[in-house]
C-alpha cells in the first residue's frame, strides 16, 4: 500500500475500501481505478451489487436484465454470471 510517509495516510484511496488506487501501490488498483467525485473508486467496489446474492460484482462483469413484459412488467437486476438464471430472472441482451 502506498503511503505518504509525512502524513502516514494512504495516497489516493478507494473511497469505498480505503485500499490505495495509486501507481506503484502494490495493490494493482492503479489502472482500472474510477473517479468518484474528487476522489477515486476501485473496479471491485465500484460495480454493482448482484440482486441475487448481495455480494459485488466486478465493473462491468454483470449480468443485466433490464426489459417490460408482455404484461408491462418491468425487469430489471444485475447478476453474477453464476447467480443469473434466465427462467427466474428474465432475459438479458448478454444471453
Amino acid at each position: 500500500m502506498k503511503v505518504d510517509t509525512e502524513t502516514n495516510q494512504v495516497i489516493d484511496p478507494c473511497v469505498y475500501c480505503g485500499r490505495s488506487t495509486a501507481f506503484g501501490s502494490g495493490e494493482g488498483l492503479f489502472v482500472n481505478r474510477i473517479p468518484v467525485d474528487d476522489d477515486w473508486g476501485c473496479a471491485e467496489c465500484s460495480g454493482f451489487e448482484c440482486d441475487e446474492c448481495g455480494k459485488q460484482i466486478y465493473l462491468d462483469c454483470e449480468i443485466r436484465v433490464e426489459y417490460e413484459d408482455e404484461n408491462e412488467v418491468f425487469h430489471y437486476g444485475n447478476y453474477h454470471e453464476d447467480c443469473y438464471n434466465e427462467d427466474k430472472h428474465g432475459a438479458s441482451a448478454e444471453y
